[in-house]
């Protein structure tokens, strides 16, 4: 008769045990999607550099006031996670926020890709920013 109640503990803790694994598991997997490891913060680096070098930017930064260039991986709907296509630079200014992407596999250029929304267009800058004249 006293097994009974021990059987009931027993799947209900295993019952929570499997809920709680497949929760961190899943929430694990989904923010390796979008969080860049140590490779891809070197990888991101060098396509600062490039973005800041290329004509693209020279234009944007010319026209626009840059507040903010963000590091960025997407790895949640590329066919191929091994792509170069899946990191991102966004620059970002008073307008919107321009999205570099490399123009190749390899990665030989970058290119303007996209646009979005930037927070700076009705929101102030986190930190306090000099006025530049």
């Amino acid at each position: 008769m006293k097994k009974k109640p021990m059987l009931i503990l027993f799947f209900f803790l295993f019952f929570i045990s499997l809920v709680l694994n497949l929760y961190l598991g899943i929430s694990s997997y989904m923010k390796s999607t979008y969080t860049p490891d140590s490779d891809d913060l070197q990888i991101l680096a060098e396509m600062t550099k490039m973005v800041l070098e290329s004509d693209q930017y020279q234009d944007i930064a010319s026209k626009e006031k840059v507040y903010a260039i963000e590091q960025g991986v997407s790895r949640f709907n590329v066919a191929d996670p091994s792509s170069m296509f899946h990191y991102e630079i966004y620059v970002q200014t008073e307008k919107e926020s321009y999205i570099f992407t490399c123009t190749d596999e390899k990665c030989t250029d970058v290119s303007n890709e996209g646009w979005n929304y930037s927070r700076y267009s009705e929101e102030d800058p986190i930190l306090p920013m000099k006025k530049s004249n």
